[in-house]
């Protein structure tokens, strides 16, 4: 759940005096306080067990971002693999290496994983969903890598939320 506060004063609540005037205020705050985006699917690979993998700038204002999140939906199953690794692109190439990805999060032969570089852990189905809280969001990520492989068509879909600092709206 969003909470939104803003500050009114009397003044400004007598120039929005609808109360559609107001519904729009208000729609405009939840909007601004969470954004999501759904990245690109990759291509099939044309070639049985091909690996087809694109880079995604992450575009997140540490200053502002309250929780990052990645949903992945995706036809998991033994012939196949699709993941999102995280991290920062040291050597600035632009393309993610696996020793500058601090985390992993997919699905590898029909089962989920989330593995976490920096403390060497790996957790085993924790879900479709990854959420960061701000505390432990590293301001020096920048990039995300996808990366499908294996047999079968994946149909994966990733999304990824970013939710801001809250706030909320009292009228006096």
């Amino acid at each position: 759940m969003v909470e939104c506060r803003v500050n009114l004063d009397k003044r400004l609540v007598a120039m929005l005096k609808t109360t559609s005037s107001l519904l729009a205020l208000l729609a405009a705050a939840v909007a601004c306080a969470a954004t999501s985006f759904t990245w690109p699917q990759l291509p099939e690979g044309t070639l049985p067990d091909t690996e087809v993998s694109t880079n995604v700038a992450l575009r997140v204002d540490n200053l502002k971002m309250k929780r990052f999140g990645l949903s992945l939906e995706a036809t998991c199953c033994v012939s196949n693999e699709v993941l999102v690794a995280i991290g920062c692109d040291a050597d600035g190439n632009g393309d993610l290496s696996f020793e500058e990805a601090d985390l992993a999060f997919g699905s590898d032969c029909g089962e989920r994983y989330l593995a976490d570089y920096r403390t060497q852990t790996i957790v085993i189905n924790p879900g479709s969903s990854l959420v960061i809280d701000k505390k432990d969001f590293n301001p020096n990520w920048n990039l995300a890598k996808i990366i499908k492989r294996g047999l079968g068509e994946v149909g994966e879909e990733i999304t990824e939320t970013i939710e801001n600092v809250t706030f909320s709206i009292t009228i006096r």
